[in-house]
């Protein structure tokens, strides 16, 4: 199964909730600590691929299906997005030769299919009064009202948007030939998949890329033909805000309706939350790119670079107002999901209870997760597309809490102190070590924190030799002011924090003394009782030597036998 227009490589994600962070309607589920694109809530604008450090959210290559397409026996057709024209220096005529090298038959301009929406509008704005009326040309913008805001989709203009109509065109002219887009926009591969007229889109990057593996610059060729159907005028303006407008408004008979233009999702999702009732026709054009499509995900030149080039290739054609529809561009709209339930009071409360948010006090609504607020939050949990682990405050109130009850119960005083000696933390075990001075400093400085260990112990040498790369000290005794400490002293991080483990010893020294003196007595006493019954077996020893030979003599006679 083809993966959609966005997708992720789970194998890349490092669990830092970027992506979150920068998804306009957070279609983003997280489930074991991986970031995955939710297809049927994506609207493809490129956003988390953009944010994403570590390239674990991509776009679909659909390169290899244009080359296979190519390899075919029909000829294959570019539709080119207007907003080449601030991409690729040096004229329609290089591009097309460029385009042909790579095997596509011709090409045309996406351009002219945007001249036949905005001539069909004018005659909807013309006949119709009264009402809002949301562009169709930015497929972000339609899926985001589809998908979040179904209740504006009778406001959609039921009209194709300019690629489709464009499509509609060349099978108009050309019969079946695939058509294939190319143009700066991401979200064009979800057109793809919901119309079937259209072959395949790639984007300005998937082109460049393309063009440097079989070494092309358009640059270098000689300008080949002209663009299939002939050259667009007005509708090159699209690209840009205010372009759909203008090339409408050029095409009305009155005039009736207001325009206005919105580019980037925030601006849009503000203004369609709150319509006003409309006096008159209201028509709106929104574009989801931040200055329009001349800034899409795919495109590389600057805002204002781009916009220029735009404005310098388009033209508006003298007595060709109002054009006249060629084709005919009805659409109708659905609801991409169903309706999502609302989340009782009680449950979403509940959630924040998990997250350790017990009252409003606790929603820090610090966006660490990626939503703006901690009820968000809570909601795509019981939605299933979040996890309490998200919640940066949450985690962090646990370690402490964790490592608090780790500290109180550990038998060993703890301290970690900084590059200056100073400390950052310590436990009751360690103030109690150091005796009843320390004790009362930690009423008012809890956890001694701030005080140089230096002051405090005799051997805070001992951890300036470790924080200077030195070995680090593993259950040794040194001396201290009240006894002998049992230390042992380890890095926490090279060359800035180390920590210590402090354990009394000073009773078990004394009675290891204690207990190597008696048992040097006991030595004592019995290499004494050794001696003395040494002595004694030597004093029988000779006694018992002197009978024996007399016992001999009197056996071997006078005479010696």
């Amino acid at each position: 199964m083809r993966p959609g227009p966005v997708y992720s490589e789970q194998a890349q994600c490092q669990d830092c909730y970027k992506c979150v962070r920068a998804c306009p309607v957070k279609a983003i589920r997280v489930s074991s600590a991986h970031a995955v694109v939710m297809p049927e809530r994506c609207l493809a604008c490129g956003a988390c691929v953009s944010a994403c450090p570590s390239g674990a959210k991509r776009v679909r290559d659909d390169l290899p299906l244009v080359e296979a397409l190519l390899r075919g026996d029909r000829p294959v057709v570019a539709s080119l997005a207007p907003s080449y024209l601030s991409e690729f220096p040096g004229g329609p005529g290089r591009i097309i030769a460029a385009l042909k090298r790579l095997g596509f038959a011709g090409v045309s301009e996406t351009a002219l299919g945007a001249q036949e929406v905005s001539a069909r509008l004018a005659q909807d704005l013309d006949a119709h009064t009264g009402r809002i009326w949301i562009s169709t040309a930015c497929p972000v913008a339609v899926d985001y009202v589809r998908t979040y805001l179904p209740e504006r989709i009778p406001d959609l203009t039921p009209l194709d948007s300019p690629l489709l109509a464009h499509v509609r065109l060349l099978r108009a002219e050309l019969g079946e030939a695939p058509v294939v887009f190319i143009g700066p926009c991401i979200a064009k591969k979800l057109e793809v998949e919901e119309a079937p007229t259209l072959a395949a889109a790639l984007t300005f990057e998937d082109l460049r890329r393309w063009l440097d593996r079989e070494g092309i610059d358009p640059l270098d060729l000689e300008p080949e033909g002209d663009f299939l159907l002939g050259p667009a005028a007005e509708g090159s303006l699209y690209p840009i805000e205010g372009g759909m407008a203008r090339a409408t408004a050029l095409n009305m008979a009155t005039g009736d309706t207001r325009f206005v233009t919105l580019s980037g999702l925030g601006p849009i999702r503000e203004a369609l939350a709150d319509l006003p009732a409309p006096r008159g026709n209201v028509f709106l054009e929104l574009l989801a790119c931040p200055g329009g499509c001349v800034n899409g995900p795919a495109a590389r030149r600057s805002p204002v670079g781009a916009r220029m080039a735009v404005l310098d290739g388009a033209s508006e054609a003298p007595g060709a107002y109002p054009r006249e529809p060629a084709v005919p561009l009805e659409r109708g709209f659905t609801a991409r999901v169903p309706p999502a339930a609302g989340i009782p009071e009680g449950r979403l409360e509940a959630a924040l209870r998990r997250l350790g948010k017990t009252g409003p006090g606790d929603e820090l609504n610090c966006g660490a997760c990626g939503y703006d607020t901690c009820r968000d939050l809570a909601g795509a949990i019981l939605g299933g597309r979040a996890e309490t682990r998200m919640c940066v405050s949450n985690l962090r109130r646990l370690a402490e809490k964790k490592a608090n009850a780790l500290l109180r119960t550990l038998p060993f005083g703890v301290v970690i102190v900084d590059e200056e000696l100073r400390i950052i933390e310590s436990n009751d075990q360690f103030v109690r070590l150091l005796g009843e001075e320390a004790a009362l400093v930690a009423e008012t400085q809890p956890g001694l924190c701030g005080a140089h260990i230096e002051k405090l112990v005799d051997f805070g040498g001992r951890f300036r030799e470790v924080l200077e790369g030195g070995d680090e000290l593993i259950r040794q005794n040194l001396a201290s002011a009240g006894g002998t400490l049992s230390a042992t002293i380890f890095t926490v991080e090279p060359g800035h924090v180390v920590g210590a483990l402090l354990l009394d010893v000073t009773e078990t020294e004394a009675r290891q003394k204690e207990m190597v003196g008696k048992a040097e007595e006991v030595i004592q006493n019995m290499l004494a009782n050794a001696q003395e019954i040494a002595f004694s077996l030597g004093r029988n020893a000779a006694r018992s030597e002197g009978i024996l030979n007399s016992i001999i003599a009197e056996f071997r006679g006078p005479h010696g036998a």
